[in-house]
């Protein structure tokens, strides 16, 4: 409630020192509303992380939000050439980076430089509140002016937004989350009169923002009524864009009850994605079971389609004592790729730049920028993973002897490379490659070249996520170009309880034998055969006989002479139900 009593006043004071309203020509507006549009100043609200599980629809221990106003001009200590390439797309992003990762901002108008540095870091999406209390001060009339400069220039520089459309409005409920049907209302056509502007623009619509807590959805969270905003909400965005992309609900940590209410009640059957921030876990590989667990939720709610899920809020504070700024660095690219490997379309980072300059509060550390924008291990680790990864498809996990140990597998046509490190102790992984020359990247950016030895090529691992690249076509093609169409595969009845594959096109022909595996007993198997540059997505039949819930298993492609067997594998969880 103190986060809450803040944020009314000080939208109270802008709204009484508004500049002139100018109607906007930029989009017609919803029929019987009006638009407008003035240079007002750049204010915005948004979230801090929950640092503790939410199990219950109540959640403890919520850190106090602070609204960031800045008067003074601060400018990057990094300022990098800008690239131009406006988009327009309507759809979740593909698992090539840098398409999978961003970052939250809390700004419309960019400071001095600070959108060459944000551009630099090669971040592929930002995440911003579209706060309704600020577009709508005067009931009727919106004031989109801060977010049409937002979005030109993140549209210039390639870079697509999430908006997050949240939090009450003065002139309904008293300020509170939407509860009357007057107040649902008016949000639904303060949602879909933004939608109907920003068509077109590659938008991401989340609606609310950790609607679970009750620092967001004052007085007190209450599921009923944020289902009733969502269905009217999406309906109205639906009917002004039918291409738009919506997606909720934006939960604080893997809060079970409040997300199995809402797929009882058909919510998630409504949406283009279901969004999840899972704060409370603190190491990075520990997120695997609580995404197979919402993959299985999920699939329960909608058995004939596998509900996308994103990781639409997440990230580690880098205070003077643990967690220091040396571990957040080694969290960020492991996050984003433990993400990747379990099915998330989107990571967004929390946070672009530190709210303040305490090196003891927690709040003021979340940031891979500080303050004064002088940019810190974790902003190099992002910019590693983003450009040294440029263009790569990730293809899939290979299980390794340590199940400690992670080798993740990407592919740019003929190109491959690999991502690696381990959640123990640095020790050295022996690979069966035979190369004369391999360039390894580490975390920081800095680059080396290997070359096998007689066993096959050494990599030193530890929890600094490394990657190695490596010539065209100098790793067999056909081991690095199949994977699993999904980690987490639904097995459903209606399409034979099958696993699907994909071959890409390769310039070489591929055949042998693809195997599904559960445990030490093969559950499948199917030949495959493909000519050269040519794409193939196959299904391989499983046996489900006494397998129930979500099973671990793995996929196994043979080649006739057994080229680089061990590398042949893939990590997959077989969602069959209870």
């Amino acid at each position: 409630m103190e986060r809450y009593s803040c944020l009314v006043l000080l939208l109270c004071l802008l709204a009484g020192c508004a500049a002139p309203v100018v109607q906007a020509d930029l989009m017609a507006p919803v029929p019987s509303e009006t638009v407008t549009a003035s240079p007002t100043p750049t204010v915005a609200a948004t979230s801090t992380p929950t640092l503790t599980p939410t199990a219950t629809a109540t959640p403890t221990s919520i850190p106090t939000i602070v609204i960031p106003i800045l008067t003074q001009t601060v400018t990057p200590t990094i300022a990098l050439a800008e690239a131009a390439s406006p988009l327009m797309v309507s759809s979740l992003p593909e698992r090539v980076v840098p398409e999978p990762f961003g970052v939250n901002i809390h700004f419309t108008r960019a400071l001095p430089g600070e959108l060459s540095l944000l551009s630099a870091a090669g971040f592929g999406w930002v995440r911003m509140d579209m706060t309704w209390n600020i577009v709508e001060q005067e009931q009727g009339r919106y004031n989109f002016a801060e977010y049409d400069a937002l979005v030109a220039a993140m549209s210039q520089r390639g870079i697509r937004i999430i908006f997050i459309l949240d939090y009450g409005n003065l002139h309904y409920d008293s300020g509170f989350a939407p509860h009357s049907p007057e107040a649902r209302a008016a949000f639904a056509r303060f949602a879909a009169t933004a939608a109907r502007r920003y068509q077109g623009k590659g938008i991401i619509w989340e609606i609310w923002n950790e609607p679970n807590l009750d620092q967001f959805w004052g007085p007190q969270p209450n599921v009923q009524h944020y289902e009733a905003l969502l269905s009217q909400t999406v309906a109205a965005i639906r009917r002004v864009d039918p291409t738009a992309l919506i997606v909720a609900p934006g939960i604080s940590g893997f809060d079970w009850t409040f997300l199995t209410a809402l797929g009882d009640m058909g919510a998630f059957k409504k949406l283009d994605a279901v969004t999840v921030h899972p704060y409370g876990i603190e190491i990075p590989e520990d997120l695997g079971p609580h995404y197979v667990h919402l993959a299985a939720l999920l699939h329960r709610c909608h058995p004939a389609w596998k509900i996308p899920v994103i990781s639409s809020e997440c990230g580690t504070t880098a205070v003077a004592g643990p967690p220091s700024e040396a571990v957040q660095a080694r969290y960020l690219p492991r996050q984003w790729l433990v993400n990747l490997f379990y099915d998330a379309h989107l990571s967004i980072w929390y946070d672009w730049r530190n709210n303040g300059v305490d090196p003891a509060d927690i709040q003021h550390n979340f940031g891979v920028v500080r303050y004064d924008f002088s940019t810190k291990p974790a902003y190099y680790a992002a910019q590693t993973l983003l450009t040294t990864l440029a263009g790569y498809r990730f293809m899939r996990r290979i299980p390794l002897e340590e199940e400690d140990d992670y080798l993740l597998l990407f592919l740019k046509e003929d190109q491959a490379a690999l991502a690696l490190w381990t959640r123990g102790e640095a020790h050295t992984i022996c690979l069966p490659l035979m190369v004369d020359e391999a360039v390894l990247v580490e975390m920081l950016g800095a680059r080396s070249t290997l070359s096998s030895a007689e066993n096959g090529l050494d990599v030193e691992i530890d929890g600094a996520p490394r990657y190695l690249l490596f010539h065209p076509q100098q790793v067999a093609l056909d081991m690095v170009g199949w994977r699993p169409y999904e980690t987490l595969q639904p097995l459903r009845a209606g399409e034979g309880y099958s696993v699907h594959v994909v071959f890409e096109a390769m310039p070489v022909s591929t055949f042998g034998q693809v195997q599904v595996w559960v445990q030490d007993e093969m559950r499948g198997t199917a030949e495959i055969v493909t000519r050269p540059m040519e794409a193939r997505h196959v299904r391989i039949p499983v046996d489900v006989t006494d397998l129930k819930g979500n099973v671990p298993a793995e996929l196994v492609f043979v080649p006739p002479d057994g080229t680089l067997l061990p590398l042949q594998r893939a990590s997959i969880w077989l969602l069959l139900g209870e």
